[in-house]
């Protein structure tokens, strides 16, 4: 199936302003909806309204005083709203039909004490705690180059948008969704939380790892930048050898893990002396070819040309009023399939009608609510550390049954620091909410045929593991496929299946460097990576959107599909929005005398920053107020934990495993007015198997040996 037909029957109209509505529709118009972006009647220059271009990318344009726009806000499937920001001349919204889906998405949510506030994705981060974990440990905290908090908040409502089509098939009605920058930037802090909770400072790093070592960024002899990652004693012992200084291996000052974070300076002091003798071509060559992750920074400028970039066809020209602009490519991939990615602009404002789906009637409540859109649906999850687990987590708070496959050793977050006085890591078990385990060896035929009984009853498949790790056990998706047709296999990796770096090891810090991702964000020359996992996030959750759209398609079609998904790709397509607009972010920060604050547009110059500067965070916020000048705290990792908001939002949570513990997490950042999703539970120890999957497992096990092994459809029965 293509990738474009894929929600070809859905009409979407995107009349938010905000970047993260335009980066949801365009999600969607990727997967073949039919987006018609509502454009402002007067030019704004806010909002997603910066890069006017890459927004308009594969929709129809219409203006918001077109006299058809009230019809066609009636008709459509999907509405996206930014109601926080509406501007003047903004058309009306008719009361929705009901099975219209109306996504909103705000700075903080339709509830909580923030709520209704307009605010502009760099001053959010301050309130959410991003801020704070970018930037230079003894610097200011910095507000990332391009807007990945609302980009990520595009990716979940696109999720939350097509888990309740997939609803809607069985009920016929609609519902509204709520998505706020607040809650997803929350979310994005799930690797600080653990050093939070354990009592260790959560604050920024620069382009170093909080507890692992060498792990930075250092520059060559031409002035390129490269970020080199060999945290373990083998890859330090290698890396060693590739600079020929083989007797730093053995100082004792870098002999252990332990030892080498203690002594970070010297020993990044030693790799940058021997980046500096090469280009940096030559220092990725050399440390490449040595197995260790590492890569160029690429800039903006040189993007474009980038060998994985342009084999995956990720940034395409196109014209624009006279000129050769580019924009992103598809990121959806479906393996096998024909693929020709030709995003067209639209020239002006047209005024064609589009056309409107009828949802097929359903037969489920008239009313009430429900606990999660996915009631019935079964993901198999097979990975490692954040990609797969993220997607997985989500799935299970929408309602789907998550069972999450570990091999005998477990996943390798259950045994990454900090960890918790029973030995329980904070970050596996942030990670691994509402999933039930199940330990197999792939490596023996009896536990690959459990996962094959398993297969059968479910509808989709997500892995991160490296590329041909699951093909050489024969549960590669070719393997799957053949023998589970109607299943969505969902592959997410750092440069993808079809990539020019066939068996390159890939870290969310590098992907970052080879994407632009740091090149955006600088601080004196220096190019910096976002403090949250930006690439390993978006991974997942564009994962997340896939696997729902293979899933929607895979229902009506009764064929499944391989999604070829590359962390590369959605970095990329997170940083389009600053490749025609360069300006950086629009806000400036102010140390004053509690910590500091984000001053939006509007602030002027002159000696204001000195009176701030004597003012606590509250005082300064409301001296700008009344001069009509939006402002933001900078607030710590502790300090969004014990916001009001946060606690409103029902972003940090208490929940109980199966096993009788209870451990803190993070809530759902889709909220569905009709079918809740919800954070409700986190895993058991390593090998504790849930009593109700055991029994099925035997079940299956029976009839598979019987020579009649059970489906979805059968496996309650």
């Amino acid at each position: 199936m293509l990738t474009g037909s894929i929600l070809n029957s859905l009409l979407v109209v995107e009349q938010g302003h905000r970047t993260a509505a335009g980066a949801c529709g365009t999600l969607l118009a990727m997967l073949g909806a039919e987006v018609v972006l509502v454009e402002p009647a007067q030019a704004r220059t806010d909002h997603k309204w910066r890069n006017r271009d890459v927004v308009a990318a594969r929709k129809r344009s219409v203006l918001e005083t077109d006299p058809g726009l009230a019809s066609l806000l009636r008709r459509a499937d999907v509405l996206l709203l930014s109601s926080d920001v509406s501007g003047p001349g903004s058309a009306a919204i008719p009361a929705a039909a009901p099975s219209q889906l109306v996504c909103d998405l705000t700075a903080f949510g339709r509830t909580g004490p923030l709520a209704g506030r307009g605010l502009p994705e760099e001053l959010v981060q301050g309130w959410c705690g991003v801020a704070e974990t970018t930037g230079q440990r003894d610097g200011p905290p910095v507000v990332t180059g391009a807007p990945f908090v609302s980009m990520e908040a595009g990716a979940y409502g696109a999720a939350a948008i097509v888990a309740a089509l997939i609803e809607r098939t069985s009920s016929g009605l609609g519902q509204s969704i709520d998505i706020s920058l607040y809650d997803v930037g929350v979310n994005a802090l799930l690797t600080f939380l653990p050093l939070a909770f354990a009592g260790l400072p959560a604050t920024r790093n620069g382009n170093r790892h909080p507890s692992m070592t060498p792990w930075n960024s250092y520059p060559g002899r031409d002035g390129r930048w490269v970020l080199i990652c060999a945290p373990t004693n083998d890859m330090w012992r290698r890396l060693c050898a590739v600079m020929e200084r083989p007797w730093l291996a053995a100082d004792e000052r870098f002999v252990s893990t332990t030892a080498r974070l203690a002594n970070v300076e010297a020993i990044d002091a030693e790799i940058a002396a021997w980046t500096a003798g090469l280009d940096a071509a030559a220092i990725v060559e050399r440390v490449d070819a040595a197995g260790i992750p590492c890569s160029q920074i690429e800039t903006l400028a040189d993007l474009h040309a980038e060998p994985n970039v342009v084999r995956r066809e990720m940034s395409l020209p196109v014209d624009a009023a006279g000129a050769r602009l580019r924009v992103p490519g598809n990121i959806f991939r479906v393996a096998g399939a024909p693929w020709r990615d030709e995003p067209t602009l639209p020239a002006g404002c047209e005024r064609k009608t589009p056309r409107a789906s009828a949802p097929a009637p359903g037969s489920g409540p008239a009313d009430g609510i429900r606990r999660g859109p996915l009631q019935g649906l079964r993901v198999i999850e097979i990975g490692m550390n954040t990609v797969a687990p993220l997607a997985g987590r989500q799935l299970g708070a929408l309602g789907a049954d998550v069972i999450k496959v570990e091999p005998p050793s477990g996943d390798t977050n259950r045994h990454n620091a900090p960890l918790r006085e029973d030995g329980a890591s904070y970050v596996f078990m942030l990670s691994n909410t509402d999933k039930r385990g199940l330990v197999l060896d792939l490596k023996t035929q009896q536990d690959r045929d459990t996962l094959f009984d398993l297969l059968r009853t479910a509808d989709a498949v997500i892995e991160n593991l490296k590329p041909g790790a699951l093909k050489r056990q024969g549960l590669g998706a070719e393997d799957v496929l053949a023998r589970c047709p109607h299943l969505v296999y969902c592959s997410v990796n750092g440069f993808g299946f079809d990539t020019a770096y066939p068996g390159r090891p890939a870290l969310d810090t590098v992907i970052q460097a080879m994407s632009g991702a740091l090149d955006v964000t600088r601080v004196d020359g220096m190019p910096l990576k976002a403090g949250i996992s930006i690439s390993d996030q978006l991974g997942g959750q564009l994962g997340l959107v896939a696997i729902l759209a293979g899933v929607l398609a895979a229902r009506r079609t009764g064929r499944g599909m391989h999604f070829d998904l590359a962390m590369q790709d959605a970095t990329v397509w997170a940083t389009s929005m600053v490749w025609n607009d360069t300006a950086g972010p629009r806000c400036r920060v102010v140390p004053v005398a509690d910590g500091h604050i984000l001053v939006g547009e509007g602030s002027g110059e002159g000696d204001w920053r000195e009176f701030l500067g004597r003012l606590t965070r509250n005082e300064a916020m409301q001296a700008l107020a009344d001069k009509g000048i939006q402002a933001a705290p900078v607030l710590t990792v502790e300090e969004v934990l014990g916001h009001p908001h946060t606690a409103a939002r029902s972003l940090l949570l208490s929940v109980p495993t199966p096993d009788g513990e209870r451990f803190s997490v993070l809530g759902c950042p889709m909220r569905l007015s009709r079918t809740l999703a919800e954070t409700r539970a986190t895993m058991a120890r390593l090998g504790f198997v849930d009593p109700d999957l055991d029994a099925e497992l035997d079940r299956l096990s029976s009839a598979r040996r019987a020579g009649r092994p059970l489906t979805g459809l059968e496996r309650a029965s």
